[in-house]
C-alpha cells in the first residue's frame, strides 16, 4: 500500500514539475536563457527522482571531460535513463531520440529547448547535420547506440563514431546500471520502483582516426558487455557466493568501491586498446582482402559479446532441461492428424454448414502442420532423429513445402537473420524502386486479403528449383531438393488424378485459401518493416542468436491457440535467441519479454493501414510506422 502511494505521489510530482518548470515558467520568464532552462530541467529530474524514491550514484565523474563537450554513449534499458542523466550530470545535455517523440506538443517544446536531435529514419545526413549543430552549440549529446530500449545489450550502431569522426568531438562511454529495475521497458510511470541507479563514467575516447567507425563501436560494445560480466562475477563472489546470473547489465550490482575501481581500470585499459589499435585496413570495405583480414577479429569479439549476454540472461527454468521428447512430439502429431481427418470428413459432407465448418477447421489445421514442419525442420519435435526427418516430410506434404527444401533454406535463414540481402527468405524484399504494375498488384492483394505473399514465399523459397540449386552449393543438397520437389509433385499429381480435380478443390480449396491468408499475416509479422542490415557485397559475419532478437517481431496470441496450434511459433524473438529449444517448451520462458512484441490483433489493424509496398519494402525507420 505504501509503495502504491509513493508511486502515485511520484507520478503526480513528475507531471506537475514538468508542466510548471518546463512549460509554464519559460513562457512567463522574460529573462529566460538556455542556462536557466537547464537548471529547471535538472530540478525537475531531481524532484521527480526524490518523489519516486530513486537515487543516483555517479562513479568515475573525474573522467567526464571538462575542457570540451562530448558525445555520450550509454546503454539504454529504461525511460528513467534520461532522468538519471539529466539529474546527475551538471552539463547541458541533448539527446538523439526517435522522431515520434517530437509529435507531442509539450515534450516537443522541451526537446527543442534542449537542442535534441530527432532520428529521421534513413535520412542520416539530416540527423548528422542536426547533431553537429547541437555539439557546436556547446551541448553534450547523448546517443543510445542500440537504437532502442532493451533488457540486454543489443548490437551498437556506428552513428556515434561517425559523428565523432566528422566533428572531432570525443566519445564518452557511460554505463547505466539499475534503471531497468526502477522502471522496466514498456512499464508505466505509475509502476516506478524505488531503487538505486549507478552511472559509471568511463574514460573518454578520442575520435576514431585509425579505425573504421563500425569496428570502433563494436569494440566499445565489447567493453560494455565484458564490464557487465566482470562486475556481476565480482559482486557475487563478495556477497553470497555463486548465484543465478543477472538478467542484464541493468541488474548488475556495484556494492564495493574497490570492485568499482578495478572495473573502471579494466575498462580503461580496454578503451586504451581501442585508441591505439591500428585498423586502417578496415577503412576500405570494398577490398575483399581487407575484409577477410578484419572480419574474423570482429567475429570473435561478437561471439564473446554474445556469450557474455547469454551468461547474463536468467530464465524461470533451466533451459538445458528443455529437451525434445517423443511423447510431446507424438501428441502434437496425432492431434494434427485427428484435426485433418475431422476437417476433411466435414468438408466431404453435402451439408453446406458442415462443409463450411470443415473448411474453417482445415485452415487452422494447415497452420498447425506449418508449425510442426518448423519444429521438425529444427529437429526439435522429437528426441529421435529419424522421427524428426519423416515427420518433416509428412508435415511438408500438408503445408505444401517440400521437407528437405524447408530444412535447408530455414537453416540459412537462421544463420543470416539480420542481413536482409543475405537471408534467402528476405533478400527479395531488399528496398528497391518498384514498377507501377508491381505496386498495384502488391497493394490490391494486401488490401483485399489475397494471400500473394504466402504463395510467393512458398514458390520462391521452396519450389523454385533453379534458385535453390544456386543457393545450395553442395552436390548432396542439390540432389536432396531436386528429388524432394519431384517426389512431392508426383504425390500431389497422383492424388489429384485419383480423386479428381473438382473433388480436390471442393474438399480443400477454401480451407487452403483461408490458411494462406492467415499465414500471410503470421509470416509477414516476423521480419518485415523492421530495420535490418545490408551487406551490399561486403564480407560480413552473421549475427549471433542473442543479437538476432532486434531483427524479429513476436505476435501475442491467446494461450490455447499459441500452445496447441502454433506450438509457440508466435514467440518468434525467443525462438531466434534459443533456436535449439523445442517450440512447445517456449511458453515456460515467456516471462522473459523480448523486443517487438505486440498483440496479434493490434498488429493486423496497424499493418492493414499501411500500403503493402511500404510494409514489405521499407522499415519503420523510413516510414515512422511503429507497430
Amino acid at each position: 500500500m505504501l509503495l502504491r502511494i509513493r508511486q502515485i505521489f511520484g507520478f503526480v510530482t513528475y507531471y506537475l514539475c514538468f508542466g510548471y518548470y518546463l512549460l509554464l515558467l519559460p513562457l512567463l520568464d522574460p529573462w529566460e536563457t538556455s542556462e536557466r532552462f537547464r537548471r529547471r530541467l535538472q530540478k525537475t529530474a531531481r524532484l521527480s527522482m526524490w518523489a519516486f524514491g530513486v537515487t543516483v550514484e555517479v562513479k568515475g565523474d573525474k573522467n567526464l571531460a571538462t575542457d570540451t563537450n562530448t558525445i555520450i554513449i550509454a546503454n539504454h534499458s529504461s525511460w528513467f535513463d534520461q532522468v538519471a542523466l539529466v539529474g546527475s550530470l551538471d552539463v547541458p545535455l541533448a539527446f538523439v531520440t526517435n522522431a515520434k517523440y517530437f509529435k507531442y506538443p509539450g515534450l516537443r517544446r522541451v526537446l527543442h529547448k534542449m537542442r535534441s536531435v530527432p532520428v529521421l529514419g534513413r535520412d542520416i545526413a539530416k540527423s548528422l547535420k542536426a547533431s553537429r549543430e547541437t555539439l557546436q552549440a556547446g551541448n553534450w549529446l547523448v546517443i543510445y547506440p542500440e537504437g532502442t530500449r532493451s533488457s540486454s545489450l543489443l548490437p551498437f550502431r556506428r552513428g556515434a563514431a561517425l559523428l565523432a569522426k566528422q566533428t572531432g568531438f570525443p566519445l564518452q562511454p557511460v554505463l547505466i546500471d539499475g534503471s531497468g529495475n526502477v522502471l522496466p521497458r514498456r512499464k508505466s510511470l505509475l509502476l516506478v520502483q524505488p531503487g538505486v541507479i549507478t552511472l559509471t563514467i568511463l574514460p573518454s575516447i578520442s575520435k576514431p582516426d585509425t579505425m573504421s567507425t563500425k569496428l570502433c563501436m563494436q569494440q566499445i560494445q565489447n567493453c560494455f558487455s565484458e564490464q557487465a560480466s566482470k562486475l556481476k562475477t565480482r559482486t557475487e563472489e563478495q556477497t553470497n557466493g555463486p548465484q543465478l546470473p543477472a538478467t542484464s547489465l541493468q541488474t548488475t550490482g556495484i556494492n564495493d568501491k574497490r570492485t568499482l575501481r578495478d572495473a573502471v581500470s579494466s575498462t580503461a585499459a580496454s578503451i586504451a586498446a581501442i585508441q591505439t589499435t591500428d585498423c586502417s585496413q578496415d577503412e576500405r570495405p570494398e577490398s575483399s582482402n581487407n575484409a577477410s583480414n578484419t572480419k574474423p577479429t570482429q567475429n570473435n569479439a561478437t561471439q564473446s559479446n554474445a556469450n557474455a549476454q547469454t551468461d547474463l540472461q536468467v530464465y524461470p527454468v533451466d533451459i538445458n532441461a528443455l529437451q525434445p521428447t517423443n511423447r510431446l512430439g507424438m501428441f502434437y502429431f496425432v492431434h494434427a492428424m485427428l484435426m485433418t481427418i475431422t476437417s476433411i470428413s466435414l468438408s466431404l459432407s453435402p451439408n453446406t454448414w458442415l462443409w463450411l465448418l470443415g473448411q474453417l477447421l482445415l485452415s487452422i489445421t494447415f497452420i498447425q502442420w506449418f508449425a510442426i514442419l518448423h519444429e521438425a525442420g529444427h529437429k526439435t519435435m522429437f528426441r529421435t532423429r529419424w522421427l524428426n526427418q519423416w515427420i518433416c516430410y509428412i508435415a511438408g506434404f500438408f503445408a505444401l513445402i517440400p521437407g528437405d527444401c524447408w530444412r535447408l533454406v530455414h537453416a540459412k535463414h537462421h544463420y543470416w537473420t539480420g542481413w536482409q540481402d543475405l537471408d534467402v527468405t528476405t533478400e527479395t524484399l531488399v528496398p528497391r524502386q518498384l514498377r507501377g504494375f508491381e505496386r498495384l498488384v502488391i497493394n490490391v492483394c494486401w488490401r483485399l486479403w489475397i494471400p500473394l505473399f504466402a504463395s510467393l514465399y512458398r514458390w520462391n523459397n521452396y519450389w523454385n528449383l533453379p534458385r535453390l540449386r544456386k543457393i545450395l552449393q553442395r552436390p548432396r543438397q542439390k540432389r536432396l531438393v531436386t528429388t524432394n520437389i519431384l517426389a512431392y509433385i508426383l504425390v500431389y499429381a497422383a492424388i489429384t488424378i485419383a480423386v479428381g480435380a473438382s473433388t480436390m478443390i471442393t474438399t480443400i480449396g477454401l480451407g487452403l485459401l483461408l490458411s494462406f491468408a492467415l499465414q500471410d499475416l503470421l509470416i509477414l509479422s516476423q521480419h518485415t518493416h523492421i530495420p535490418m542490415k545490408l551487406s551490399e557485397g561486403e564480407s560480413v559475419r552473421p549475427f549471433t542468436p542473442q543479437q538476432q532478437e532486434v531483427f524479429t517481431r513476436s505476435l501475442i496470441f491467446p494461450t490455447w491457440f499459441a500452445r496447441i496450434i502454433l506450438l509457440n511459433f508466435d514467440a518468434h524473438g525467443l525462438h531466434h535467441i534459443l533456436p535449439r529449444i523445442p517450440g512447445y517448451h517456449l511458453h515456460q520462458l515467456q516471462t522473459r519479454e523480448t523486443l517487438n512484441c505486440i498483440q496479434w490483433w493490434r498488429w493486423i489493424i496497424a499493418a492493414k493501414t499501411v500500403p503493402g509496398e511500404i510494409l514489405l519494402f521499407q522499415n519503420r525507420d523510413d516510414t515512422g510506422y511503429h507497430f
